[in-house]
């Protein structure tokens, strides 16, 4: 990784290394929210072998051979400019949790924002990614930062 931001990709305010910073490093996330908003961080910032080893052990692309899914999944921040991160919902409830976040997001000039409801699974202690359901920015309302939950669901039942 390039040399680390001073302020966190995630938005939460905080400076990189008090905030995501300590989980790149190696300390566990205590909720679904702060271990998708470390997620959000890495693919900024290019980490690829955190963003597979934070997948759970169920997710599709864990099947993928380890060396190719870690290049491919650092390579995103040479593609895209993560521009900002707005969760809107964040729950958990023993070792499942869920987190419904608006991504704005830009490749070579194109907005590829979306909304995601992701869900987490707690492994051996840790929160890991284990699926999200996405809804294309260009389906979303002028202002999906009012969006609730229970919207979201009606956007992805209309897929």
């Amino acid at each position: 990784m390039p040399s680390p931001p001073r302020d966190c990709p995630c938005g939460s305010g905080l400076r990189y290394r008090a905030c995501c910073g300590r989980l790149h490093e190696g300390a566990l996330a205590e909720t679904p929210e702060a271990l998708m908003r470390s997620r959000w961080s890495a693919f900024a910032v290019g980490l690829g072998d955190y963003l597979f080893d934070t997948l759970a052990s169920s997710h599709p692309d864990r099947a993928a051979p380890r060396d190719a899914a870690v290049r491919e999944l650092s390579r995103a921040r040479e593609k895209q400019r993560f521009m900002r991160l707005s969760v809107l919902h964040a729950s958990a409830s023993g070792d499942e949790g869920e987190v419904l976040f608006v991504a704005r997001i830009f490749e070579k000039g194109a907005d590829r924002s979306f909304a995601e409801l992701s869900r987490f699974t707690r492994e051996d202690g840790a929160w890991r990614y284990e699926s999200g359901v996405l809804v294309p920015g260009d389906r979303l309302p002028d202002d999906p930062s009012t969006m609730t939950r229970e919207d979201f669901l009606a956007l992805a039942s209309e897929a």
